[in-house]
């Protein structure tokens, strides 16, 4: 009698500890599926275009890689993230020379001096909408890729309150207030007089853009 309780007291013992390590084991798989979650919450930029209507793109974030997602922009959609920044690209043209909105007395411009050359001109917004200057020559990187191969780099200037060019290094954009920039392309003839396809590649902090602006 005595061997059969022991027994029956060990199978009650192996059941119990057994119990105990299943709980065990669901609290840790519950608690890891909950972290996983959280880390995995997503940062959302809003694309709304001229045809009114808005595009929620999500960019997937984790403890250790961000997921860069290259979203499509066209002329006069609006690229909004959160306490970042508004982002319009307005539109672009060919030049020899490129001015200011406003020439009347002295003015800044910009002339391609190599014979055979002229200016890709990118017209772009940039509504700072963090709590902080942001210095104009650090919002935006854009390069151009002609007929899907050969690529070009710019630098870019920016507007100043009487509506002249000046240095985008020198110059800060302050909360919720909007840049008028233009970014500059010294490009051949050839390219501007093609009809083959240009697309710019914007890059706004860890965002990226393309636009078809042929």
């Amino acid at each position: 009698m005595d061997i059969l309780k022991d027994k029956k007291n060990i199978i009650i013992g192996i059941c119990v500890l057994i119990i105990i390590v299943l709980i065990g084991f669901i609290g840790y798989l519950s608690k890891s599926q909950s972290s996983e979650k959280n880390n995995n919450k997503d940062s959302s930029i809003k694309i709304t275009n001229n045809q009114d209507y808005t595009d929620e793109v999500a960019v997937n974030k984790n403890e250790n890689v961000v997921k860069e997602d290259i979203k499509q922009l066209n002329i006069n959609d609006v690229a909004t993230k959160e306490n970042k920044y508004e982002l319009t690209v307005l539109g672009s043209n060919f030049a020899k020379i490129i001015n200011p909105p406003n020439t009347s007395g002295y003015y800044s411009y910009y002339e391609a001096k190599e014979d055979g050359h002229q200016y890709l001109e990118v017209k772009y917004n940039y509504k700072n909408l963090s709590e902080n200057n942001v210095g104009a020559d650090d919002v935006v990187t854009m390069t151009i890729k002609y007929d899907n191969k050969y690529e070009y780099t710019g630098f870019s200037v920016i507007e100043d309150s009487d509506s002249d060019f000046t240095y985008t290094n020198i110059t800060n954009i302050a909360p919720l207030t909007t840049g008028k920039l233009h970014y500059l392309f010294d490009i051949p003839d050839e390219v501007a007089n093609s009809s083959s396809s240009i697309v710019a590649t914007i890059k706004c902090g860890s965002d990226t853009y393309i636009i078809n602006l042929r």
